[in-house]
């Protein structure tokens, strides 16, 4: 009963972004790159069913720490990788009310999770607009076989491509970025489509504020006995709509600092709860 109120866990991307140095469809210069280290964190209490509807589960949180980079091969052609370096899962002991009965001792798991590595190509450039092709791989390096659920890894190997679009309003320091793309994915899960998009203006070249819209439509043609795990990057048939600001404090020309947080509606098989992150991002 337990690992089946909690096997649908919440899979958000962690897709940085940084006025027109890592946002959406831009690509970086030749030699140049963008990296940033965040902390993420999600602890929630109640998740939403395959139904939509809201129940209550113990205590699931998934604390991860990221890097995420760009790298400028060409001009057009950006590598780009995201790499969950240390992923922590726990799931909170359950006690008796009234009783005061232990019915589980609690679990965690720690460990490096499934990563991204991809290419990004700059298609079509002018009026302050870009068109841009991206490609992800999705990487089944985490763990899916630890005894209570607790995954840092679906053990699946995925591919996300994408079609990007995004606008400079210069001179005033506004930009905005959409996405759309389909990710196959494997050994039963089910295929999803992917849509974002994003809004950011800087105030007195120091505080960038972004307001992100992050989608996944679950095509729902997956095995049914497939449903993941309880707490990593594995959840199953999973659709929902994120929202949420982000606030960037430009230090100089290469250094900066991010935090953000990040709430779901219209979701199946996610996590009800909202996602805080902290980041520090260098460019150069």
């Amino acid at each position: 009963m337990r690992k089946s109120i909690i096997c649908y866990c919440l899979l958000f991307l962690f897709l940085s972004s940084v006025n027109q140095v890592a946002a959406g469809a831009w690509t970086q210069k030749r030699g140049q790159g963008f990296y940033k280290i965040s902390f993420r964190l999600i602890r929630a209490d109640q998740f939403y069913e395959p139904t939509g509807n809201k129940i209550d589960i113990p205590t699931l949180s998934d604390y991860t720490t990221n890097f995420y980079g760009e790298y400028g091969l060409t001009d057009r052609v950006t590598l780009v990788a995201n790499v969950p370096v240390f992923k922590r899962v726990t799931l909170n002991k359950q006690v008796g009310k009234n009783s005061g009965f232990v019915f589980f001792e609690g679990d965690s798991k720690s460990g490096i999770a499934d990563s991204e590595v991809g290419v990004r190509l700059g298609l079509l450039r002018g009026g302050g607009s870009v068109f841009s092709a991206e490609v992800i791989l999705g990487l089944p390096i985490g763990d899916n076989s630890q005894t209570n659920g607790l995954f840092t890894g679906d053990g699946e190997f995925n591919q996300l491509i994408k079609a990007q679009f995004g606008h400079s309003f210069y001179p005033l320091p506004l930009y905005f970025s959409a996405e759309f793309g389909y990710n196959n994915r494997t050994n039963g899960y089910s295929d999803e489509w992917h849509y974002a998009a994003e809004i950011g203006y800087t105030f007195s070249n120091k505080f960038l504020v972004s307001f992100k819209l992050r989608g996944v439509e679950s095509r729902k043609n997956g095995n049914s006995t497939v449903l993941g795990g309880m707490g990593g990057l594995s959840a199953n048939n999973q659709s929902y709509l994120s929202y949420g600001p982000e606030f960037s404090y430009i230090i100089n020309e290469s250094f900066g600092l991010s935090a953000g947080i990040e709430s779901a509606t219209r979701a199946e098989n996610v996590l009800s709860a909202p996602a805080f992150s902290f980041g520090v991002f260098v460019k150069r």
